[in-house]
């Protein structure tokens, strides 16, 4: 099995709930990219954002990927613009499991509107509201999730265990070829 397994997918498609799961259900550890970045920097994706901009935000993510190349036997929940760093992720697909969890648009709006932490913590990309862009980010982003994915799984159509139960079969399928 390749060391490590790495969650991509747009905001609300539950990368981080699925993760922390995964790994212990793995007995791996876990990382979210979002929380190393704002433990590193001290505040919030907000403030990183409205303080230095979103330019500096990625040079903390790319940053955040290359160490997490480093690591083995881990589960990393990636942010949803971590896509973008196109040259690590040729790296990273070579140390682990690639997996792009997807859902409906009407079901991440849903997600996103009830959940007040994710609206804080997370700024716009676009100057828009939230929801009203994740339609537009998502279009500019599935290419490259479908593009760097080993698997697709919808998130919209399973639970949390349902989900951890197919990675895992997957990490297991895997390792025997």
């Amino acid at each position: 099995m390749k060391e490590s397994v790495y969650l991509i997918g747009g905001r609300a498609v539950g990368k981080s709930s699925i993760g922390v799961r995964l790994a212990r259900k793995l007995g791996y550890r876990f990382f979210d990219t979002d929380t190393l970045i704002t433990d590193e920097c001290g505040c919030s994706v907000a403030e990183i954002v409205a303080r230095d901009g979103w330019q500096s935000f990625r040079e903390h993510e790319k940053h955040v990927l290359r160490q997490l190349g480093l690591q083995k036997s881990c589960v990393v929940a990636t942010g949803g613009g971590a896509i973008l760093h196109r040259e690590q992720w040729l790296e990273l697909k070579k140390l682990g499991i690639v997996i792009w969890l997807k859902a409906d648009t009407a079901i991440l709006r849903e997600r996103i509107s009830g959940d007040q932490n994710s609206m804080g913590q997370r700024p716009s990309l676009t100057g828009k509201d939230v929801c009203q862009e994740l339609e537009d980010v998502l279009t500019e982003r599935n290419p490259l999730y479908r593009e760097t994915a080993d698997f697709i799984i919808d998130s919209g159509k399973m639970t949390v265990d349902e989900i951890v139960q197919a990675i895992e079969q997957i990490c297991t399928a895997t390792d025997r070829e």
